[in-house]
Order: C-alpha cells, then structure tokens, then sequence
C-alpha cells in the first residue's frame, strides 16, 4: 500500500472513529457518553503504553505529533476490527500505524510476527534493519531470532538469542545451545547445555529423553556430547550412566558401555535399561549364566516382569537348561487364562515343545507342537519342528504323516518339500526323494539344504556327474562351505577324477578347519590317487591323530592301503584289522587283501 493510499485511508478511519464516538454519546445520552469517552480515554492510556507511546504525547515533538495521533488512531480501530475478527483489516490498519510511528517496539514486532506467520521473511527482517539489537526488547528479541533461524542465517539467530541475556528462558538456554552446537561452536554450545541442565531440577530427566530421541535418530555424536554434559551434572544419576553405556553400545565400543552399565546397575540394581542391554552385551558373547541373572533381574520389574520372563525362558532354552525353562514355560502357560487371549501363546507352546523334544519326549513335544497348530494353523515353525522332530528320531510313518499335513497348509514352502525328500529318502525311494527335493530347489534355488541331500544321494548311488553339479550349487550358494568342498572333493578323489581340483577343494575345506580329521583323511586320500603314498601317509597319520575318527572304520582303510601300497605289509595287516573290527563296509575286499597280504609275507619269509 503505498503513502497517498495510506494517507487517505487514514482520513476515512479517523472520521469512521469519529462517528462511532458521537453515536455512543448519542444512544447513551449525555451521562453515557461522558462514561463512553472517559472508557475511551482510559483505553487509550492503556494503548499508549502497550504500544511504546509516551503516555500522554508530551515528549512527541509538534513535527511529529500529527503522525503520532494518526497512528495511535489507527493502532486503536485495529484492535476494534481483531475483536470484530477482521484480521485482514486490521493488519492494514497495524501497518498503516507502524509506517506513522516506527518508534513504537510493539507496533513492531505485531507487524513482524504477522509477516512471520505469512513466511515473508524478507519483509520482517527489514523492519528491524535500522535498529539496534541493544534497543529491542526481548520479545522483538525472540521474533528476530526466529526470522533468522528461518532464513537460514544461524549465526545471526545465534547473535540475537545471546542478546537477550539473562531474559532466556530454559528453553531458550537449549535452544541456543543446539545453534552453537550447528555452528560447530563446541565450546559456547557446552556452556549452554550446562547453564540448562543445572537450572532446574527436571532438566536431567528432559535431557536424557532428549538424548535418547537423538539415538532413535541414529545421532549418536549429539547423544553423546549431551549425555557427557548430563553426567558431568548428575554423576551419580543411574539414568544418565545407562543412557551413556547405550550410545557407546551402539557405537559399536561394548568396552566402554560395559563399565558404564556396571556402574548404573550400582547406583541402581534394577535400571531397566542398563539390565537388558547388558544382558543382551552377554547373550552375544555367548557368556549365558551371565545373561540368565541379568534375566532373572529383570523378572523383578513389575508390570514388565512378564516380558522379561519369556525371555529368560527361551534363554535357559537355548544354554540347554531345560529343566528351569520347561518350569518357567509351564508358569508362563498357565497364567495365560483360557487360552481366548492367543497372541503369543503359540510360541509358549512351540518352546515348551522344544523342550520335550530335547529331553528325549517325542509324544508330548508332538502334542505341544500340535497345541500351537490348533490356536495358529498358519504358524509354519510348528510344522517345520514337528517334522523335524519326527526326521531326527527316524519314525518314518508319523514323519510321513506330519509332512504331508505341512505341505497341504504351505504347498510353496521349500523346507516342506525339503522334508518330504528326506522322509523318501529314509523310506529308500530315492529316486522319489530326488524329485523332492528338486522340487525344493524350484522354490528355493537357494536351498542349501536341498542341493546337499540331492548331492548325497547321487553320490551314494555312483551318479558322479550329477552328484557334482548338486554340489557346485552348494558351493554356489556359500563358496567357502567347508562340509560341501570336502564332499565334493573326496567323491572326486574317491572316483579317481579331477584330482587337481579335489585337492583345490578339500584345501578350502581345511583352511576352515585345519584339525578335522574326515578332511585330513579326504586331503591324503586325493595324495593316495596321484600316487604320492609318503604325503598320503603323512597327512593320513595326521587325520589318526584328531578326536572323533578312531571309530570310524575308513581311516584305518586308506591307511591300510597306503601301507600296502608301501610294501609296509605288518602296519597294513594292523590297520585292515582295526578296520574289520569297526564295521566296515567294505569286509568282503579287506578279507581278500589280508589273505593277498598273509601270501605276500609268506613270499618274502620263502626268499
């Protein structure tokens, strides 16, 4: 709106003011509008001094006194038209005001703060251009601040916070403290998180939520430089040591979260935080006792008590203490109500069978396992445990029975034809059993477990070939399996082919496990095939060595034909023997050879 605009508007309000007067005084009478224009009168003294005014003019210079009536004119029907709810309005009458007296802070910052409200940045700040920050007041302080932050300007948002002085709120002291901390002003922004959290006692509870939204968002450097100021504060605040240990926890420093989470559970033995952090800290070391008493601590906790009770459950579970998770499960079951309330029942049941099934009770596993079925029959844990239970304890019948039922509920699941495979295949239907577990492999074409059974049936039924393939996509699927390498491998030594590859991969094998004695054997066994007995006999000797093979007949085989091959005739006989007495295989060809090996001796004794 430009000046003759302006001007002439202002003529039109003073004379609508101006009519509104006298028809009060008219409407009213005398009396009435004597009352009207002393309430008039003693509004304006109240506007007069909210707007900056001098009180009654009287420091106004005669040059400037029309402009100061006009704007206190104007000021007047503008708060008139706000109560009215002509917003608009009134902020063309607020403007009008403000260019007729610029002195005025109030008119001020009422202009800037609409200006601010409608985004205009730009305009807002030009209000405050001429003036200097140690002449605003404090709430012309705060909107100028604000203005900055918005247009991006921190340093000078920072520089108009600061002049405020002792006038910040707690709020403001934080607030100023983050533009510092933006500005890479570490110094000024710990000075200020200090003077906010020791002004008030419920600062340290309102800084450690701060500090935890900042690791919700991944902001672990904020975390930390606020939980470092809260501790320096409150050293002995169990909170603010907890929340210090999880921002080095998640920082990937478990060293130093570790004494921190100590030092909170001793200034709080039952720190909720501290407790399942460090909980889970041993969980991952694999350090369970451990673990199960920061559990059973946790169980103390009231209204959570039964979360944390699941929990140490499924962990004396899985460090085998079967007996004090079957109790806990059996607790936890029972307080469960009538069973109209199932979510998370299923999985009670499925542990509690896991339990039974570890403990050598098939048939009560079975009916836990069935338990869950029945209140979640999509719970595909359950079938794939029940079958597996039934697989692993070689009952070929309920096994058969309980993965047809798994396959009717998940007819696309690659583990239920997996199953399927592996129940054939326990049948002798091997060919049957193959087209399973192909099947599997069409699901999932990254069906380790699939491509291993194909791969083992194929070499046992001297399908070499097909057998390898089988295995190259095991090696496929995780190149540096070691089990896979080594099988493949010595099914090549075995057969006689692609030795130098054989040799390649039982090396793979052994770079894994360099003790494993069925690998040390299949290394000398390919040595064996390329005709080279000494390293053989090393390597073999090594295997005999290891834990685990003095049981099995083969090793004592291989190096019963390595001797022989040596012309070691007495260490062969010995080995063939130890062979013979283990169960081999292979007695019909170990008979022969010890009968070859008593000629042999026989031949040389004769010379």
């Amino acid at each position: 709106m430009n000046k003759a605009i302006k001007k002439h508007v202002a003529v039109v309000f003073a004379i609508v003011a101006a009519v509104a007067l006298f028809t009060a005084g008219c409407v009213t009478g005398n009396k009435g509008g004597r009352r009207a224009a002393a309430d008039a009168q003693g509004d304006n003294r109240y506007i007069t001094r909210a707007m900056g005014f001098p009180l009654d003019g009287s420091d106004v210079s005669p040059d400037s006194a029309d402009r100061y009536r006009l704007a206190q004119d104007h000021f007047i029907i503008a708060l008139d038209y706000e109560r009215r709810g002509l917003h608009e309005a009134a902020f063309e009458l607020y403007e009008i005001a403000y260019d007729f007296w610029p002195r005025s802070g109030f008119l001020r910052k009422t202009v800037a703060d609409e200006y601010v409200r409608r985004n205009e940045y730009d305009r807002a700040l030009t209000l405050f251009s001429a003036v200097k920050l140690s002449d605003l007041t404090a709430d012309e302080l705060r909107t100028l601040s604000l203005i900055y932050q918005r247009l991006g300007n921190i340093e000078k948002a920072a520089e108009a916070m600061e002049a405020l002085g002792s006038e910040r709120s707690e709020e403001e002291i934080y607030a100023l403290a983050l533009l510092y901390e933006s500005m890479g002003r570490k110094d000024k922004a710990m000075k200020s998180f200090r003077d906010f959290f020791a002004g008030s006692p419920r600062s340290a509870g309102f800084g450690v939520k701060m500090a935890m939204f900042s690791v919700g968002e991944r902001r672990l450097a904020d975390a930390e430089s606020l939980a470092v100021i809260l501790r320096s504060l409150y050293p002995d605040n169990a909170e603010i040591a907890a929340l210090l240990g999880t921002v080095k926890y998640l920082g990937r420093d478990t060293a130093a979260a570790i004494p921190l989470f100590d030092e909170a559970l001793r200034l709080d033995s039952l720190n909720e935080e501290a407790l399942r952090t460090l909980a889970h800290i041993r969980l991952v070391k694999e350090q369970y006792p451990e673990a199960i008493s920061l559990y059973e601590r946790l169980t103390a906790l009231g209204p959570v008590a039964a979360v944390y009770k699941r929990g140490l459950a499924f962990l004396l579970f899985h460090a085998k203490e079967y007996a004090a998770a079957e109790k806990i499960f059996d607790e936890l079951l029972t307080g469960e109500g009538d069973g109209k309330d199932v979510v998370g029942k299923p999985e009670l049941y499925l542990y509690r069978g896991l339990v039974y099934a570890q403990t050598k009770r098939t048939d009560k596993a079975a009916a836990e396992f069935r338990a869950a079925l029945a209140l979640d029959p999509r719970y595909e844990e359950a079938w794939k445990e029940l079958c597996y239970m039934y697989i692993m304890a070689k009952d070929k019948e309920k096994a058969n029975r309980a993965v047809d039922e798994y396959i009717a509920a998940f007819p696309n699941s690659a583990q239920g034809w997996r199953f399927r495979g592996y129940v054939l295949n326990m049948r002798e239907k091997h060919e049957e059993a193959i087209v399973a577990l192909k099947k599997a492999t069409e699901i999932d074409p990254a069906d380790y477990f699939s491509w291993f059974e194909i791969g083992s049936i194929l070499e046992k039924r001297k399908r070499i070939d097909e057998a390898a393939v089988a295995f190259r996509n095991v090696l496929r699927i995780h190149p540096e399996d070691a089990q896979a390498a080594n099988y493949l491998g010595y099914m090549w030594a075995e057969a006689g082919v692609m030795l130098d590859s054989a040799k390649i991969l039982i090396e793979i094998a052994l770079k894994k496990e360099p003790n494993n004695g069925a690998y040390l054997d299949s290394y000398a066994w390919v040595f064996y095939r390329m005709g080279d007995y000494e390293k053989a006999l090393h390597y073999m000797n090594k295997a005999l060595e290891q834990d685990g093979v003095h049981n099995d007949p083969v090793p004592y085989e291989h190096i019963g034909d390595i001797y022989f091959k040596l012309s070691d005739y007495k260490a062969a006989e010995d080995a063939y023997k130890r062979s013979l007495e283990l169960k081999t295989e292979d007695a019909k060809r170990i008979r022969e050879r010890l009968v070859e090996i008593k000629n042999l001796m026989r031949g040389k004794k004769g010379q």
